[in-house]
C-alpha cells in the first residue's frame, strides 16, 4: 500500500530507480530478499520489506544491524501515479556465524554476547525480535553481534492484535503451538519466552548439536540451553 513520504527521497532515503543491483541476490526468504548494491559494499539492499520492520529495526538500536535508510518507489503507470510505496531498506553489511570455525573459548564468549543482546532487546528496547535463530545473528564489521530480521518483531506492550506475521516452523516454541490450539488461529502473536526458547536453539545449534542437548559438551552451555527451552514450554 503506499505509504507517505517526501519525493524525491531525502537522504538517506533512495529512489529505488536508482540503485543498481548485483545478481543474483544474497538469500531469498518467503518475505525478503537481500542485495549487494554495486558501488555500496558496506552495504546491502532488503528488497520485499515492510516499513513495520525497517521500524522496527531501527527502534532495536545497537541491538541490531544498523537501517541506512527506505528504498522508496514511485510507479509511472497512470492508475497509480503520484503514489510512492515502501520497496525495502539498506542495512550495514554483516557476516553469518560459522560455528565449525568457532573455538571452545569463542563459542562461550558468542553464546554469553548472544544473551545479553536478546535480553536487552526485550528489557531496554522492549521488542520482541519473533523469529529467533542462529541465522538471525550477525557479526558487523567491527566483531560486535547485532540481530537481523525484524519482520515477525513487534512491541512487548503493544496490543497483539496489531501483530501479522509468520515464523519459522521448527524454532516454533511448545508454549506457541499449544497457544494455536488455543486460539484457533495461526500463527499466534510472539512472546518474550519464545524469543527465549530460539535463543536456546540457536545456541545448542552453534555447539553442532540439533537434537540431543546432553550431546553438548559444555557444562554451562548445556545448563544454559536447557533453561531457555523450558521456558518456552520444552520438556528436557
Amino acid at each position: 500500500m503506499p505509504v507517505y513520504q517526501p519525493w524525491p527521497p531525502v537522504l538517506p532515503d533512495l529512489d529505488s530507480a536508482k540503485i543498481e543491483l548485483e545478481l543474483p541476490a544474497l538469500s531469498i526468504s518467503p518475505n525478503s530478499e537481500i542485495y549487494l548494491v554495486k558501488g555500496c559494499a558496506s552495504q546491502v539492499f532488503k528488497a520485499k520489506a515492510m516499513l513495520r520492520e525497517y521500524e522496527l529495526q531501527k527502534a532495536a538500536g545497537d541491538c541490531a544491524m544498523p537501517v541506512r535508510g527506505k528504498v522508496l518507489f514511485k510507479p509511472a503507470y497512470k492508475n497509480r501515479e503520484g503514489h510512492i510505496y515502501f520497496h525495502g531498506f539498506m542495512m550495514d553489511r554483516a557476516a553469518p556465524i560459522q560455528p565449525d570455525t568457532l573455538s571452545p573459548s569463542q563459542r562461550r564468549d558468542l553464546m554469553h554476547l548472544m544473551i545479553h543482546i536478546v535480553h536487552r532487546l526485550h528489557n531496554d528496547k522492549r521488542i520482541i525480535h519473533g523469529d529467533m535463530k542462529l541465522q538471525n545473528m550477525l557479526v558487523d564489521n567491527q566483531g560486535k553481534l547485532r540481530l537481523c530480521d525484524f519482520a515477525e518483531a513487534r512491541y512487548v506492550d503493544e496490543d497483539k492484535s496489531l501483530w501479522e506475521g509468520i515464523c519459522t516452523w521448527h524454532y516454533q516454541s511448545p508454549n506457541r503451538r499449544v497457544r494455536v490450539e488455543q486460539l484457533g488461529y495461526y500463527p499466534p502473536p510472539p512472546t518474550i519466552e519464545d524469543d527465549l526458547f530460539g535463543l536456546g536453539l540457536s545456541i545448542r545449534e552453534m555447539y553442532r548439536e540439533t537434537v540431543d542437548v546432553a550431546q553438548v559438551d559444555d557444562p554451562e552451555a548445556r545448563e544454559i540451553i536447557t533453561g531457555f527451552l523450558r521456558q518456552g514450554g520444552a520438556r528436557v
